[in-house]
């Protein structure tokens, strides 16, 4: 996991648009595809189902949104003590 994934994966979580992540994110829409697929390959599960209206979070991937807000956290505190 990398910590562009989890950025990624979060902003997601808000927006459900691939198109409207990749313009906050300031990448393409394959680069948030891309990055959603590792980060799902990385986990061995699928964390959000796609159709052309958006995405959604499936089972797996509410499970794993209060895990990665709190691995964002600790990232950010890490970088904040180095």
């Amino acid at each position: 996991m990398q910590p562009d994934q989890i950025d990624t994966f979060l902003d997601l979580c808000e927006t459900r648009s691939f198109h409207r992540s990749a313009e906050r994110l300031g990448v393409t829409q394959s680069t948030v595809s891309g990055r959603l697929a590792a980060l799902e390959r990385a986990l061995g599960v699928t964390l959000m189902r796609r159709s052309r209206a958006g995405c959604d979070l499936t089972t797996e991937g509410l499970r794993f949104e209060p895990h990665a807000r709190a691995l964002r956290h600790a990232m950010t505190e890490a970088r904040a003590a180095a």
